[in-house]
């Protein structure tokens, strides 16, 4: 775990920035800049730019309400937590509750003062902006995690190959490999990763609103899902046969298109031949043999799910 990381350096860096231009612009109670800059800090840019915005509307919300509050009845701490028993409630009801935090602080000031007037409140306002725009400019710089993504489609890759070319061995082996179980959860972990940046790198991206990455690490997902269920069935196969052994045949290819655009339609055009040729089989002969032969064909329509969902991402993210 990095426990120090770009979002620790531009905090410190902006709480800095923030109180030395406070101090710089003769505006008081400078330090709550620096704190309003902690707290704007966020990890992606749309996040910035909605919890800036949300803040800005609650703080102006607020301190309207602490100026009415205080000039009418009073600059004691009874009516500052009447002051909060009034914001609070709607912040939550107009779902701008991170505003709530930065505008009782300012509303202290107002109160340690025990007075109002025009110059306080643009004081407060000031305050806010600084703290909110150093946030924002230090935001704009996030480091680029595209190669870390381009990594992580590799790993993938080749996990779900290694899967299916072990589902192609056990099919006439009849045995589990024992590392499986590892490389299982090694794919699963991958996968949350990836998604968590495809989604950080989505929310960087300002001025686009492509999701093209967000929505591939889902089709993998949804492959994943997959796989757990084709994985199930080898506890149910009782007998090596023909079919086995053209359905092993038949997972290798379909591992060699894992992250190959152009192979798997082929594959999907191979999965109908192998229908074809089982079609022109003998029908089984024992109870024994019909339910195998049962489970082959539900795996085979688990590799055909697998594969339609790739199709489908291609059809709806590039058209293809």
């Amino acid at each position: 775990m990095k426990y120090i990381d770009h979002k620790v350096i531009k905090t410190a860096i902006g709480t800095f920035i923030s109180i030395y231009l406070a101090d710089l612009l003769g505006i008081k109670f400078g330090v709550t800049a620096g704190i309003v800059t902690i707290i704007s800090i966020q990890a992606t840019k749309k996040e910035s730019l909605k919890i800036a915005l949300e803040r800005f509307i609650a703080s102006l919300v607020g301190l309207f309400i602490a100026v009415i509050s205080f000039e009418c009845f009073g600059y004691t701490p009874f009516i500052f937590g009447i002051f909060v028993l009034t914001f609070m409630p709607i912040c939550l009801k107009f779902n701008l509750f991170q505003g709530f935090l930065a505008t009782v602080v300012l509303a202290t000031h107002i109160l340690s003062l025990g007075t109002v007037s025009l110059d306080i409140v643009k004081n407060e306002i000031y305050i806010l902006l600084l703290g909110i725009v150093v946030a924002l400019v230090l935001n704009s710089y996030m480091p680029d995690m595209k190669k870390e993504l381009r990594g992580k489609k590799k790993n993938i890759d080749t996990l779900m190959k290694t899967l299916f070319n072990y589902f192609g061995d056990v099919l006439i082996t009849g045995s589990v490999f024992v590392d499986e179980e590892t490389l299982f959860k090694e794919l699963k972990k991958e996968l949350d990763t990836a998604r968590d940046i495809a989604f950080k790198e989505y929310n960087n991206d300002i001025f686009s609103s492509s999701r093209e990455e967000v929505e591939f690490f889902q089709m993998k997902r949804n492959q994943y899902k997959v796989m757990l269920r084709m994985r199930n069935h080898f506890y149910r196969f009782y007998i090596s046969s023909e079919h086995t052994h053209i359905i092993s045949e038949f997972t290798r290819k379909v591992s060699d298109s894992i992250g190959v655009d152009k192979l798997y339609q082929e594959v999907l055009i191979e999965l109908e031949r192998v229908r074809g040729v089982f079609e022109s089989m003998p029908l089984p002969k024992t109870r024994v043999e019909f339910e195998s032969r049962a489970m082959l064909f539900q795996f085979l329509n688990d590799i055909e799910e697998f594969l339609e969902i790739k199709r489908d991402y291609m059809k709806k993210v590039r058209g293809k």
